[in-house]
């Protein structure tokens, strides 16, 4: 019985599957894809950026902002103080600025060219090292003591009984007073080689080098050795005209400065001095006595240290410690020379009415009201009169190739010079005479000579 119930439950099964339901065909549209536009990105400059952030009210304003005051405090032997600082901008280095609390080495400092110019140095990781960063002074700034010690402080054994040992012990120097100065300090490793035959070192100075051009109006730093002068606690920096000697103006030299030249001291510091160049005016500029621990002074080129006719003037920088009288001081003992230049001249108020456009233009959208009184009369003067010049000349063409077809010339006859004609000699030359006669022609129809 379940052999049957099984049997007939599988053939209704096979049935049930065979019958399929049928349908149509239905006919069913393809998806349309509409073409579209290549779509390109827009690339805006930095200034356009800038300047539709500030129509917009966003983002930073084009005037850097000095960075703010901040609380310092310093940690002395016996006791702390707190003192207030201010940073300061000079020549676009920032002096005192708040350290960041965590350093890993990469970041910028201060670097100066061979004129005392700054630049930015940014130190690179690479390899695992760091290429380019910050300058190590080793123990130039360090403090050296001296201690005595017997036998009964060491108590080695190899030690005689009265003899006394010179211990060394160096202590680094304070960094609350160097930390915040990002520039590269000087140190005897940075002197540079002078003199006309490159054997005299310019110590105390660093910056700048030798016969250095200095343009008017920028700012540079002179640096010095501030352990150079192991007595000095103040110092204070000279500046001199100097008088070039006649053979490097390239005009002759007098009897006079002759024996003047002869008289100098020979163990002079720069080729300019050795070349015999004396002061002329000492210390047109004398700066305030500063510390000596400072090592360095930013310096910025004035007009009025040149006359109405110069271009370029030579000057002497010499450094005076406080320990030296003004009478006895000597000028070209710790100095170095270089050359102030006025640079290239220009109008004053150059392109000040692009300036005014171009604060038009940003100002656009700000409602800010600017006077626009541009004189444009040069820019059309200089439009107008070479175009006058060429539609004169195209005239002027066009004029001359019409009339051309025109123009008889038949009754101009061409000049004849005598030329080879005339038996006239010309004075003092001789005609040249052939002291040889010519050589045979080679002839290629001529037979050959039979033997």
């Amino acid at each position: 019985m379940k052999l049957l119930k099984l049997f007939t439950l599988a053939i209704l099964a096979v049935e049930s599957s065979a019958l399929t339901i049928s349908q149509p065909p239905e006919i069913t549209e393809a998806p349309k894809l509409e073409k579209r536009a290549r779509v390109k990105e827009k690339i805006y400059g930095k200034e356009y950026q800038k300047l539709q952030a500030e129509k917009e009210g966003k983002g930073e304003q084009t005037t850097t902002a000095m960075p703010k005051p901040w609380a310092r405090t310093i940690t002395l032997a016996k006791s702390t103080k707190t003192v207030l600082v201010r940073p300061t901008v000079i020549a676009g280095v920032t002096f005192s600025t708040k350290p960041p609390k965590t350093t890993n080495g990469l970041e910028p400092w201060v670097s100066l060219n061979k004129d005392g110019s700054p630049k930015t140095i940014k130190p690179q990781h690479k390899g695992g090292q760091i290429k380019k960063g910050k300058p190590d002074y080793g123990t130039w700034f360090g403090t050296v003591t001296h201690i005595p010690m017997g036998k009964d402080v060491i108590k080695a054994e190899n030690m005689e009984e009265d003899e006394i040992y010179d211990h060394e012990e160096y202590f680094p120097e304070d960094p609350s007073y160097h930390e915040l100065n990002p520039i590269i300090r000087c140190t005897p490793e940075r002197y540079f080689k002078k003199g006309q035959g490159k054997d005299l070192t310019s110590e105390p100075f660093c910056t700048p080098h030798d016969n250095q051009q200095l343009k008017m109006d920028k700012t540079y730093f002179i640096t010095w050795f501030t352990r150079y002068f192991k007595e000095a606690k103040k110092v204070r920096v000279h500046l001199s005209l100097l008088k070039e000697a006649a053979r490097q103006r390239g005009m002759k030299r007098s009897v006079e400065e002759d024996e003047m030249e002869v008289d100098q001291n020979l163990n002079k510091r720069s080729s300019v001095l050795e070349k015999g160049a004396t002061i002329q005016e000492s210390s047109f500029f004398s700066s305030d006595w500063l510390d000596v621990e400072e090592g360095m002074l930013p310096i910025t080129i004035l007009e009025e240290w040149f006359g109405k006719k110069d271009w370029n003037r030579k000057v002497l920088i010499s450094l005076q410690p406080d320990y030296a009288d003004n009478e006895d001081f000597d000028y070209m003992k710790d100095s170095v020379v270089v050359e102030i230049v006025k640079g290239a001249v220009v109008s004053k108020g150059q392109f000040q009415d692009l300036k005014k456009l171009e604060e038009k233009w940003k100002n656009q959208g700000l409602e800010v009201e600017i006077e626009d009184s541009s004189p444009y009369e040069k820019y059309y003067i200089m439009m107008a009169v070479p175009s006058c010049v060429c539609i004169f000349g195209l005239g002027m063409y066009i004029f001359v190739m019409i009339n051309n077809r025109s123009l008889d010339l038949s009754h101009l006859k061409k000049k004849q010079f005598a030329g080879r004609k005339t038996t006239h000699r010309r004075i003092p030359f001789k005609k040249k005479k052939n002291q040889y006669t010519e050589l045979p022609q080679y002839k290629n129809n001529a037979g050959t000579k039979a033997d």
